[in-house]
C-alpha cells in the first residue's frame, strides 16, 4: 500500500508547482493566501503529521522543499511550543520558525516563515508580523486533517469575493471567540446545499445528514464535539424575505458547565443578522462589489452588558468619549489606536455628549436620579458643573455658529407626560428658553447651520416639528406617515435633504426640509440608534442592532440608491463620523444578544 505521506509530497508538490492544476491542498491555499499579502516573504513552509501518516513532513510550500521531512529544529519548536528565530548564513533571510495551531489552539504542526532581510531591519516587528500569520492561518484551521483537504471540493464552486464568504469573514471577526463558521446553501443548480462560505474551506462540500436534518425539519441541532472542547449550534438560515435557503453551523470553545443555550442564542443572533443581508441564495454565491466601509480595528469591552449611547471627539487630544448608557460611565479611548484610556465615574445613564475644545470640558445628557446635565473637565476627568434645568436630557444638538445647545428634557424617562427643547449656553448653562411638546417621546435633531430652523422628530405623535431658531416657536408640523417610530435624524443643508430612520419597521425616509414631503424610502436595519450624513461622500450610514450598516448613496436630492450593507456586529446601533480622519466609529452593545461589547473603527473609502 501507498503511505499517506508519499501521496502528500507528490499533492504538495503538484500544487506548488502547477498553478492551472484542478485541485490543491487546503494548507498550499493557506501559504498563497499568506504570500499574496506580504510581498516580503522569501520563503513559507508548513509542516505537519496527517492523519496515517508516519512522519512530519512539510506538506505546503512557498520557495520550499514539499515532502521533505521536518527537521529537528521544526520538531523541536512543536514539542516545546517555543519559537525559533536567525538570520540565514547568506544573511539575506531572517528566519521565524513558530508551533502552528488550529482553531482551537490545538498545536497540528509547525510554520516556518523567512523575510527578504538586511542590517538593522527591525528582527521584532519580523517576529510579529511572522506570528501574525501564523494566527490567521490558525483561525481558518479546523483540526489537522483540515490541511489536506483538496480546494476546492467541487472545482466549479466559487469560494472567494462573495457575499456568502463576506458574511461569514465579518461574523468572525465581530466574534473573536467562535472557532468555526460553515454556511451551507441552496446555491444555482446545486439542490445538495453545499458548504458556500467557511473560514476551514470545504467549498463545494454537500451538506451531510446533520445538515440536511435541520434543513428539512428547521429544528437546531446542538452538539458537543467527541473530545469535548467545542459546542456547535447547527440552525437554518433564511434570505432577509423569510425564505428558507440553508443552514450555518457556528461552533464555539467550550467546556463542561458552559451555558449551551446562552451560546445558541448568540448563534442565532449571528444567523439573523446574516439572514438580513441576503437578498436571494442566489446572489450569496455572487462577487460582491467593493465595501464603501473597510473595517480597520476593533476594541473589546468584556463585562459590559448593557447598551451604549452617543460617542464625541477630542480631535486635538486624539480622544473618543463613548456613553456608556447601562454602566453609568463614560469611556475614554485613544482615537488612533483605539486602546482604552479611562472610565469616567458619576454620570449615570449618559446620552449625549459634547466636547468644548477652547475649554476642554465635555458636556453629558443624563436621564438617571438626578437627571441634570453634567460638565466635565477633560484634563483631570472630574465633574465640574451641572445644568439643573436640564433634568431628563437625552437627545441633544449643537448649534456651531451661534454656539447655542439644544437638549430634550423631560418626558419619559423623568416619569413625565410632556417633553421640553431646552436652549442654553453649553459654556456657563444659561437658560435661554424652553419650547414645550405634548408628548412623552421626543427623538434626534437637526440644525441649519445658515439658516434658522431646528428638525425635531417628536416621536410620541409620529411627527416632526420644525422650530425657528429666534423665536423657539413651532412653525410647522409634518406627519411623519410611514410605518414605525421616527427617531433617529440626519441633514444635508446643501441639498435641504432631512434623513429620517423609523423603527418596528426600519425604514429610511428622505424628506425634503421645505416641505415635508418624503422623496425616497428605503428598508433600513432594525433598532437603529443613530443616521449619518457623510458631507464629502454624499452618504447615508443607519446603524442598526441587527448587525449590519445600512449605506445609501445620495445621486442628487431626488436621487438615492442602496449600497451593499456593511457587517457590523449585533447591537451595533450608535456611532460617529469623523470625515478629519476619514472614520467612521461605532459602539457595538451586548443588549439582548449578549455578544462582546465592542467600538468597531471602519475606514471611509
Amino acid at each position: 500500500m501507498v503511505r499517506i505521506a508519499a501521496l502528500l509530497v507528490a499533492f504538495a508538490a503538484a500544487s506548488a508547482q502547477a498553478a492551472d492544476a484542478p485541485h490543491r491542498i487546503y494548507a498550499q491555499e493557506l501559504v498563497d493566501r499568506a504570500v499574496a499579502g506580504h510581498p516580503d516573504i522569501a520563503e513559507v513552509e508548513i509542516h505537519a503529521m496527517p492523519p496515517k501518516s508516519a512522519d512530519n513532513v512539510v506538506i505546503a510550500a512557498y520557495n520550499g522543499h514539499p515532502g521533505q521531512k521536518a527537521d529537528p529544529e521544526d520538531l523541536d519548536v512543536i514539542k516545546t511550543g517555543k519559537p525559533a528565530t536567525g538570520v540565514n548564513k547568506a544573511g539575506d533571510r531572517y528566519e521565524v520558525n513558530l508551533p502552528l495551531f488550529d482553531a482551537s489552539h490545538r498545536t497540528v504542526g509547525g510554520i516556518g516563515v523567512a523575510f527578504k532581510y538586511k542590517a538593522g531591519d527591525d528582527k521584532a516587528a519580523l517576529d510579529k508580523k511572522a506570528t501574525d500569520i501564523r494566527d490567521r492561518m490558525a483561525r481558518r484551521i479546523s483540526h489537522v486533517a483540515n490541511l489536506v483537504e483538496k480546494v476546492p471540493y467541487d472545482p466549479a464552486a466559487v469560494s472567494s469575493n462573495t457575499l456568502a464568504q463576506k458574511l461569514v469573514d465579518e461574523a468572525l471577526d465581530a466574534n473573536k471567540d467562535i472557532v468555526i463558521i460553515a454556511m451551507h446553501a441552496a446555491a444555482p443548480g446545486n439542490a445538495e446545499y453545499p458548504i458556500v462560505a467557511s473560514n476551514i474551506g470545504r467549498i463545494g462540500k454537500h451538506a451531510d445528514e446533520d445538515d440536511m436534518g435541520v434543513i428539512k425539519s428547521g429544528k437546531p441541532k446542538l452538539e458537543i464535539n467527541e473530545s469535548g472542547d467545542r459546542f456547535e449550534s447547527l440552525g437554518v438560515l433564511h434570505d432577509a424575505g423569510g425564505k428558507l435557503i440553508g443552514a450555518v453551523g457556528v461552533v464555539f470553545p467550550y467546556k463542561k458547565g458552559d451555558d449551551q443555550q446562552a451560546l445558541h442564542k448568540r448563534a442565532e443572533a449571528l444567523r439573523g443578522a446574516m439572514a438580513a443581508q441576503i437578498p436571494s441564495a442566489d446572489r450569496l454565491v455572487q462577487a460582491v462589489p467593493s465595501s464603501v466601509l473597510e473595517a480597520a480595528g476593533r476594541a473589546e469591552l468584556p463585562g459590559y452588558e448593557g447598551d451604549f449611547d452617543h460617542f464625541e471627539v477630542d480631535l486635538k487630544g486624539g480622544r473618543l468619549f463613548l456613553a456608556a448608557e447601562d454602566h453609568n460611565t463614560l469611556e475614554v479611548f485613544d482615537l488612533n489606536s483605539l486602546k482604552h484610556l479611562k472610565t469616567i465615574a458619576g454620570v449615570e445613564t449618559p446620552h449625549g455628549l459634547l466636547y468644548l475644545p477652547d475649554v476642554n470640558k465635555l458636556v453629558v445628557t443624563q436621564t438617571g436620579s438626578d437627571g441634570a446635565t453634567k460638565v466635565i473637565d477633560g484634563a483631570s476627568y472630574q465633574i465640574v458643573g451641572s445644568f439643573k434645568h436640564t433634568k431628563g436630557a437625552d437627545s441633544m444638538a449643537y448649534d456651531a455658529p451661534r454656539k447655542r445647545l439644544y437638549a430634550a428634557a423631560g418626558g419619559r424617562d423623568m416619569k413625565q407626560a410632556s417633553t421640553w427643547l431646552v436652549e442654553l449656553d453649553p459654556y456657563t448653562g444659561k437658560n435661554y428658553g424652553e419650547l414645550k411638546f405634548d408628548t412623552d417621546k421626543v427623538e434626534a435633531m437637526a440644525i441649519e447651520e445658515h439658516g434658522n430652523k431646528i428638525f425635531i422628530n417628536v416621536t410620541g405623535k409620529k411627527e416632526m416639528a420644525v422650530v425657528d431658531k429666534a423665536t423657539l416657536k413651532v412653525i410647522a408640523t409634518w406627519p411623519i406617515k410611514a410605518e414605525g417610530q421616527n427617531a433617529p435624524l440626519a441633514f444635508d443643508e446643501a441639498t435641504r435633504r432631512l434623513f429620517v430612520v423609523t423603527r418596528n419597521p426600519g425604514k429610511l425616509l428622505v424628506v425634503n426640509a421645505d416641505t415635508g414631503m418624503t422623496v425616497a424610502e428605503f428598508k433600513a436595519p432594525e433598532r437603529c440608534d443613530q443616521v449619518l450624513f457623510d458631507k464629502a461622500h454624499k452618504r447615508i450610514y443607519a446603524l442598526g442592532g441587527e448587525g449590519y450598516i445600512g449605506v445609501f448613496a445620495e445621486n442628487d436630492a431626488d436621487h438615492y440608491e442602496e449600497l451593499p450593507r456593511v457587517s457590523s456586529a449585533p447591537g451595533a446601533k450608535t456611532g460617529i463620523l469623523v470625515p478629519e480622519l476619514n472614520k467612521l466609529f461605532v459602539a457595538a452593545s451586548p443588549g439582548d444578544s449578549k455578544a462582546m461589547a465592542a467600538v468597531l473603527v471602519y475606514n471611509v473609502k
